[in-house]
């Protein structure tokens, strides 16, 4: 449940425009409107343009004053300053926040409080701030989107190194790969006659038992290098050894039956490249995909998120008045990303 605020952003960012992805929070804009080194009689201890982080902002019972707390109010505010919350914003945070008490709900009968201790840790006060968290998470995928677009031929190196790719499969279930019954021989031997003369999208439709993707024409989405790994496989539509073998396909082609052997049984698998062109993938018409790659992207390499936010943090009036707030801000960019401090 402590990550349940992460787990469920990557969820719904798959699931609606998206997700995701990734735990990010925002402190109250409207309660530290201040441009001095006090607010309300409390420190101030960074200004970010027209917004101020006092220290009573870094405390409460559940959330330590340490670095990652000082970093994640410095990129909520960098962020909330940098990308306007348009109606559109708003709209895909209420949805993910509605996504998330739902998801939370089914784990927990007290997951008000779950949430609210989760939300603590990065300077919220309350359950009800949530919204303000969904608002960030938002408008920070834009400004990824954002950068990533305007410098992409620089960032998609290491994103390439993984093989990132669109596929669609078509499965089969059965009682034992290696003794076929006549009924499941008889479909299999039908499968293959028909790729023979249809497209691979019309054969799955007419043929595929997977529930997710037969009414899309076998179409999976996106995977890379990275979807082979336990948790990735876990929970995908695309098993680990049948991205083994699309990985070792040029676009266009089909592989070899995979069998593959879970806790739901065993079933048959043929898998189709559908795209390799990395700069497609980024730019696909399907949110699900265009999303999944940048969220890709941002992973192969584990400084960018960084980067991308020190680009925005740049343009703004941003200073530290205290000392030690300062000094813990940049151990922990050191320490986490080896990047250049503010």
């Amino acid at each position: 449940m402590t990550d349940i605020l992460r787990n469920n952003w990557f969820v719904v960012l798959i699931a609606i425009i998206i997700i995701g992805f990734i735990g990010y929070f925002i402190y109250d804009t409207n309660k530290d409107n201040v441009s001095a080194k006090s607010s309300n009689n409390e420190q101030v201890v960074a200004s970010i343009d027209k917004d101020d982080i006092t220290a009573n902002d870094l405390y409460d019972e559940s959330a330590p004053y340490d670095g990652s707390t000082i970093y994640n109010m410095y990129k909520n505010a960098v962020i909330d300053q940098s990308i306007e919350t348009t109606k559109d914003i708003k709209k895909q945070a209420n949805t993910l926040e509605s996504n998330i008490k739902s998801n939370a709900s089914k784990q927990s009968d007290d997951y008000e409080s779950t949430l609210t201790s989760e939300l603590a840790k990065y300077g919220y006060s309350s359950f009800e701030q949530l919204n303000d968290y969904c608002i960030t998470s938002v408008k920070e995928k834009e400004m990824n989107k954002k950068y990533i677009t305007k410098h992409f031929d620089e960032v998609k190196k290491a994103w390439e190194e993984k093989s990132p790719r669109t596929v669609s499969i078509i499965k089969m279930e059965v009682s034992d790969a290696d003794n076929l019954t006549e009924t499941e021989t008889k479909k299999k031997n039908n499968i293959d006659k028909a790729l023979e003369k249809e497209s691979f999208a019309d054969v799955a439709k007419a043929f595929s038992e997977d529930s997710n993707t037969a009414n899309k024409k076998g179409f999976a989405g996106y995977v890379d290098s990275n979807s082979t790994s336990s948790d990735s496989s876990s929970t995908s539509t695309v098993p680990a050894d049948v991205v083994t073998a699309a990985i070792n396909l040029k676009k266009g082609e089909t592989s070899d039956w995979v069998t593959v052997t879970n806790s739901s049984g065993t079933s048959l698998y043929r898998v189709y490249v559908k795209e390799t062109d990395s700069n497609k993938i980024f730019n696909a018409k399907n949110d699900t995909v265009s999303n999944q790659a940048l969220y890709a992207i941002l992973n192969s390499d584990s400084s960018l998120s960084y980067k991308i936010l020190d680009s925005y943090a740049k343009k703004l009036d941003i200073k530290f008045n205290d000392k030690d707030t300062k000094k813990k801000f940049d151990n922990y960019v050191k320490t986490t990303y080896g990047g250049d401090q503010v």
